[in-house]
């Protein structure tokens, strides 16, 4: 989108999240932001100025490449949550916005309600290793959302080993799971999009693991519409 927020290019995305970092070291807990996000996107933004700097040498490869795509929409996905949920006035004065490289809100405010209509996963193995696309359409019988409400797909994901995971590997920062979701609330993996088709890369070591997904409708103030179905996949 023209009006978008959000930069274009690698370089601006990555200074614009640095520089939400070293402002949300000092104001973030003021503005509500918990310290596992801020800490996140702080993660992201070291983990993206390491794999763009090696994707900008001569020596890159493909698996470099790829994993470049992965860390920078990581990090898009986690600024766009934290823009979304955290960044509004108040707590932010309007002067926030500028050091923040953010336009500054619109006053005129229409109201849009929250999101209608469920949406269907199709998965599919697009090949590649450890690769599982997931399509997004309407579920059928559902309304579709308003499309004043500049919607997304909130995406959000697990993954459960062989016979369920232990309270270890459940307590870990992949938060495997124990036994399989009923609803998309069990999953704690999230990743918006507007897209139709997302790419999912797992780690080596999940292969064979079983996959779920479950979507729902998102709007730009944070408003969600309602589950759709669990689905899951044999990560390859």
């Amino acid at each position: 989108m023209s009006a978008d927020w959000y930069p274009d290019s690698r370089d601006n995305q990555l200074h614009l999240v640095k520089t939400w970092n070293t402002i949300f070291a000092t104001s973030g807990e003021a503005w509500g932001i918990p310290a596992i996000r801020i800490n996140q996107l702080l993660r992201d933004a070291n983990a993206a100025e390491k794999i763009l700097d090696k994707v900008k040498s001569g020596d890159r490869t493909l698996a470099d490449v790829v994993e470049c795509n992965e860390t920078f929409k990581s990090m898009e996905t986690e600024a766009r949550f934290i823009k979304r949920h955290f960044l509004l006035v108040p707590p932010l004065t309007l002067a926030d916005f500028p050091t923040l490289l953010l336009p500054l809100p619109d006053a005129a405010h229409t109201p849009i309600p929250p999101p209608t209509g469920q949406p269907a996963l199709t998965l599919t193995y697009p090949g590649g290793p450890h690769l599982v696309a997931v399509h997004f359409a309407l579920l059928h019988g559902t309304e579709p959302p308003d499309r004043r409400g500049d919607y997304g797909y909130a995406l959000y994901r697990g993954i459960m080993p062989h016979g369920g995971a232990t309270l270890e590997q459940a307590a870990s920062v992949k938060h495997y799971l124990m036994q399989e979701p009923l609803s998309g609330d069990e999953l704690l993996h999230y990743r918006f999009t507007r897209r139709k088709k997302e790419l999912v890369n797992f780690d080596a070591n999940e292969s064979g693991m079983k996959a779920f997904f479950c979507a729902r409708y998102e709007n730009q103030k944070g408003e969600y519409g309602t589950w759709g179905p669990v689905v899951s996949i044999i990560i390859p």
